[in-house]
């Protein structure tokens, strides 16, 4: 059934492994454990610690882990680029520079536990993970005055901005200083720039629902005005998943200091967190001018 094959693309937990580790580039790491509201433990790296100033990263959705993105063990509909992505070359450009770098697994994702729902969930339920990671920093005896970059990429972005205009959101986190959000979007939008018939979307949101999962046609557009820190957006301009619309969109609503960042690389969605793990040049000199 078609409806099933393209939900199960999108939104159930395939191989995301921590296929790489920070001792392959020289960096001094603590592993790290914490726990969401709902009660799902989580995995990631304290890396390059003891620093005065930290970025929280998150990484992409489904297939994807802390340690980036791995050709082995996927199924064909997910080999989306050639070779791995490493995000730990961009972190340790972090650590050279004085960050401490939290790097987490998303829930259903890496070392960290299933979520209460077993399927990924566009960050519906991902935006748990987020406040968990912060709270975890900003509780830390050695992070308690820091100040905090968000890191978010993806569907890590929609899990970062859905906790902006909640009860007890990240707008009452002041250590927050500025966010760098890589390629937003979320499953409906992806879906329909693919030109789906409405029907199989509908039909595939069903399905994810009855199995465990969210109604991915659930925009999280909304919350974008509600961001409180200083907010840059980065976007592979020839991305073919993505309606460029909608990314304007997101960037339109910010009511903060903001930048646009277009590239211009490969047509492949993918390809975007390829170029952040070569050239983080600019997100880079966007954390320096706000967390320091």
């Amino acid at each position: 059934m078609i409806s099933k094959f393209l939900a199960d693309m999108a939104t159930k937990s395939g191989n995301a492994p921590l296929f790489d580790n920070p001792k392959n580039y020289d960096l001094e790491y603590e592993d790290v454990h914490f726990t969401t509201e709902d009660g799902v433990g989580l995995s990631g790296w304290l890396i390059n610690p003891g620093e005065d100033k930290v970025i929280i990263q998150n990484h992409f959705g489904i297939y994807c882990s802390r340690a980036g993105y791995t050709v082995e063990g996927k199924a064909f509909y997910m080999k989306a680029w050639p070779e791995d992505i490493n995000f730990l070359k961009h972190i340790k450009v972090m650590a050279d520079v004085g960050y401490t770098v939290l790097a987490y697994d998303l829930r259903n994702h890496g070392e960290s536990g299933n979520g209460v729902k077993p399927r990924v969930c566009d960050g519906q339920e991902e935006y748990k993970d987020v406040m968990a990671a912060v709270k975890f920093i900003s509780n830390h005896d050695d992070y308690k005055n820091a100040p905090i970059g968000l890191l978010s990429l993806c569907m890590g972005s929609s899990a970062t901005v859905l906790n902006y205009g909640i009860e007890d959101g990240l707008e009452n986190h002041p250590n927050i200083k500025a966010m760098v959000i890589i390629q937003p979007l979320y499953t409906g939008a992806w879906f329909e720039n693919w030109n789906i018939p409405k029907f199989l979307i509908n039909q595939s949101a069903k399905y994810s629902l009855k199995h465990g999962g969210i109604d991915f046609r659930k925009s999280p557009i909304d919350h974008f005005k509600h961001i409180t820190v200083p907010t840059m957006i980065v976007q592979n301009e020839n991305d073919p998943v993505t309606d460029m619309k909608f990314v304007k969109a997101c960037y339109s609503e910010l009511k903060v200091e903001k930048e646009m960042v277009w590239t211009s690389i490969d047509k492949n969605r993918l390809a975007g967190y390829a170029d952040i793990a070569e050239h983080p040049e600019k997100m880079m000199e966007w954390f320096g001018k706000f967390v320091k």
